[in-house]
């Protein structure tokens, strides 16, 4: 069985919006691009979501944003995420560091 796989862009936008809360600079952030990976001869694909991990010397927190969509998930995708409640997040774990 063989697979293609398809290195995906990071969104820019997502990526400035992430860096530009106030306090990010205190953390260690990583952009991780997604893929699609695709079987050959079938109509099977799985499409991995990049992912935004946002840690200090003690915890991360992993968001994710789909190809094509402007919303940034929790890591399990209970809920969606905004601006706002991320900057609280980088908040908390600054004061933690």
């Amino acid at each position: 069985m063989k697979m293609t796989i398809e290195q995906l862009e990071f969104p820019m936008d997502i990526k400035n919006k992430i860096l530009k809360i106030k306090s990010i600079t205190k953390l260690h952030t990583d952009f991780i691009a997604g893929k699609n990976i695709i079987i050959n001869k079938t109509n099977v694909a799985i499409h991995e979501p990049h992912k935004i991990i946002i840690s200090n010397n003690n915890q991360s927190i992993m968001l994710i944003n789909y190809e094509n969509d402007n919303s940034i998930y929790s890591n399990d995708l209970s809920n969606q995420v905004s601006l706002t409640d991320i900057a609280k997040l980088v908040l908390i774990l600054s004061d933690k560091q």
